[in-house]
């Protein structure tokens, strides 16, 4: 039955697809915020999870902001959806004008010419699109950390979509070996570590005035191989496409040991926050970012 279940839902996946290929990019955008406002109606866990959250990282703003941005935040993940989708055909030059990526010339010789890199986004924005750009943008292939989906048919699904540009696609939980041959071979690892990790071999860091469990493995990474750490949000613009800054985080100053992996998780972090503070609905609040908490 489980099979069958998912099969069904891969179907629906598909449908999907085919009602955003045909879209404009306006109305891909509106349909994608229906999907969005369904999904809120629909599951009130995820919509009470969201709320709880944004009230306490927020408990200065009142209760119709709250609402707003919750709303926004369940929009967001629709239209993130829905672009998605249209990206399993949609030609690479329209998927490229959907999206501009921008960093400095330093910046772009680190990413082709360089040791190989780390680069961090979270579930903000198009995230999505904003890592498919990246194999597309630059010579360098790019291999991505994932979160295997459990519906093993979606899974397959999505992941056909993130390789179609170039990338590569591992999952997390056979990640380290691939990892260190990935920066052997001098190329560029994303990962997306916004999510909670695990309270006994992750790290806590202050985020939005609350511990939270944030892996550290970008951070050792980084530290152990001395290279670069890229950080990019994708933010929308008026016109439905998308602005991605790219920026260095910098750890000259940091050693390959404990505290230095520490104070390089509390900055890639810090600059989440400030980017979700700035862009409150672009970040995904339906996670349990904060349900690890420490023993003491």
């Amino acid at each position: 039955m489980k099979k069958l279940l998912n099969l069904f839902l891969t179907v629906i996946l598909l449908f999907f697809t085919f009602i955003s290929l045909i879209l404009t990019r306006r109305l891909r955008t509106r349909f994608g915020k229906l999907l969005g406002r369904s999904i809120y109606y629909l599951s009130k866990k995820r919509r009470l999870i969201t709320f709880d959250n944004l009230q306490k990282a927020f408990p200065e703003k009142d209760v119709d902001w709250i609402k707003k941005v919750c709303i926004g935040s369940f929009e967001n993940l629709g239209i993130t959806f829905a672009e998605l989708f249209a990206m399993y055909k949609l030609p690479y030059r329209k998927i490229l004008s959907n999206v501009q990526l921008r960093y400095s010339p330093d910046i772009q010789d680190k990413i082709e010419k360089g040791n190989g890199f780390v680069i961090l986004t979270g579930h903000f924005g198009n995230w999505e699109l904003a890592a498919f750009s990246l194999g597309l943008y630059f010579s360098t292939q790019i291999t991505i950390i994932v979160k295997p989906q459990s519906n093993q048919y979606a899974d397959i699904f999505l992941n056909k979509i993130r390789t179609r540009g170039g990338n590569k696609i591992v999952s997390m939980y056979h990640s380290a070996f691939e990892m260190v041959k990935v920066l052997k071979n001098r190329e560029g690892i994303a990962l997306i570590a916004d999510q909670s990790a695990t309270a006994d071999k992750d790290v806590f860091i202050d985020f939005f005035g609350r511990l939270a469990a944030t892996y550290k493995a970008p951070a050792q990474i980084a530290l152990k191989f001395n290279v670069p750490m890229l950080i990019g949000f994708a933010i929308r613009q008026n016109d439905y496409s998308y602005i991605v800054d790219i920026k260095e985080i910098d750890h000259s100053d940091l050693q390959d040991n404990e505290d230095g992996v520490y104070q390089l998780t509390l900055r890639h972090t810090k600059m989440l926050e400030q980017f979700i503070r700035q862009y409150p609905d672009h970040w995904v609040w339906q996670h349990r970012r904060w349900k690890h908490q420490p023993k003491d």
